[in-house]
């Protein structure tokens, strides 16, 4: 694989930024109700953070095993609340989390998780 097909740390923390934001406001702008807006905001937070925590964050950052199990996680997440409002029969948000994971999972499958070389 070329460098160009796969996704840098930084381009995951910028995507991570973007979705989580989008995630807490999404819900509210589109009035999906106050479930979508509690669980996007909850969710949208989780993503923010993890943005933020990466390797490239310096001391304190997140070992690089534990971004790619979060950021799985994430995903896995956001699937299971899809699931949970399309059951419930509130397609609105469960079309926004299915949205939100797919998204989620293709940065974590695209994300070279390697630490850059000191130098």
């Amino acid at each position: 694989m070329t460098s160009a097909a796969s996704n840098s740390l930084g381009f995951r923390a910028a995507a991570l930024f973007v979705s989580g934001t989008a995630l807490v406001v999404l819900p509210l702008v589109l009035g999906l109700g106050a479930a979508a807006a509690v669980t996007g905001a909850v969710a949208g937070a989780i993503a923010v953070a993890l943005g933020g925590s990466g390797a490239e964050a310096g001391r304190g950052g997140l070992s690089l095993r534990a971004q790619a199990a979060y950021d799985r996680g994430l995903a896995l997440g956001l699937a299971a609340a899809a699931l949970a409002f399309a059951t419930s029969g509130a397609l609105g948000p469960a079309a926004l989390f299915a949205v939100a994971a797919i998204v989620a999972a293709i940065v974590h499958w695209r994300t070279r998780y390697r630490a850059a070389p000191s130098g």
